[in-house]
């Protein structure tokens, strides 16, 4: 019995420790793109439970890891022709040079009709804009 407990123990202390620490690995391991990408989700879980229409929040990305030390640029890309509203997040460590991360999570919480592309110098937010029509969730607009 004592050598099953010897097993068994920290295998649960584990399994609580990372059940507990979702948020911290959402903040520090993950890139720029992932991150704004779960404040899309929870932001949009936000004005669902609020009762609003429309909701504007600040993004601020965080330089560590893997995010821009200075100016930045965030963009929601696809194809011209699309409809659904897939378009995915990528994300540049600088104003206007090349781009550095990318992904598609913020698609389990948001639609985005409209490509949309912002640029800004070091320590200036975005301000995002979202709409809640007929259900679904959509970032309507960058600033």
């Amino acid at each position: 019995m004592r050598r099953v407990l010897l097993i068994v123990l920290p295998i649960a202390a584990c399994v609580l420790l990372f059940a507990g620490c979702e948020k911290f690995f959402e903040v520090f391991i993950s890139d720029s793109a992932t991150r704004f990408a779960y404040q899309l989700r929870d932001e949009a879980a936000a004005l669902r439970h609020s009762g609003e229409k429309t909701r504007t929040f600040e993004h601020r990305p965080k330089s560590w890891p893997d995010g821009p030390a200075g100016d930045y640029r965030i963009e929601f890309a696809g194809t011209l022709e699309q409809t659904d509203g897939q378009r995915m997040i990528l994300t540049a460590k600088s104003y206007d040079g090349p781009l550095h991360s990318t992904t598609t999570y913020h698609l389990n919480s948001v639609r985005v009709p409209l490509p949309l592309k912002i640029a800004h110098r070091k320590g200036e937010p975005t301000l995002v804009t979202l709409e809640l029509r007929d259900g679904t969730v959509y970032v309507t607009s960058m600033k």
